[in-house]
């Protein structure tokens, strides 16, 4: 049952208060086509473009390493070759370099969150 009273407002005629919606909008005057509007400037894009990408029937980069290398079954070596890469040390260090500076001006700040102050020990730790 619906609730809130009597539905208000007559059918096809437009509200008191939205008279925006009633306006007959001229949209010649602002179409790109009349010539008087400038067109969005190009997107960049972002990443490599599908053409840069391998796909499944490109060549193998590493012919002579099987492809279950790093499992923990099949050919090859296990997840013992995995180890020992660590990508968060590089990111981290690169991070505590670029953005050290101004970690140490926002943790100086007594508003900051505990939160924020964690991540920056962290960066610097890793670093």
């Amino acid at each position: 049952m619906p609730r809130g009273g009597k539905r208000q407002g007559t059918p096809g005629k437009a509200y008191a208060n939205r008279t925006d919606m009633g306006q007959n909008y001229d949209m010649e005057a602002g179409s790109p086509a009349a010539g008087n509007v400038e067109a969005p400037a190009a997107v960049p894009q972002m990443g490599p473009s599908p053409d840069d990408l391998p796909s499944l029937t490109t060549p193998s980069q590493r012919p002579g390493e099987p492809i279950t290398s790093g499992l923990s079954m099949g050919a090859g070596p296990g997840r013992e070759a995995l180890t020992g890469f660590d990508p968060r040390v590089q990111e981290t260090a690169r991070l505590a370099e670029r953005w050290g500076p101004m970690m140490d001006i926002l943790t100086s700040d007594p508003e900051t969150p505990d939160s924020v102050r964690m991540l920056a020990r962290y960066i610097k730790g890793m670093s």
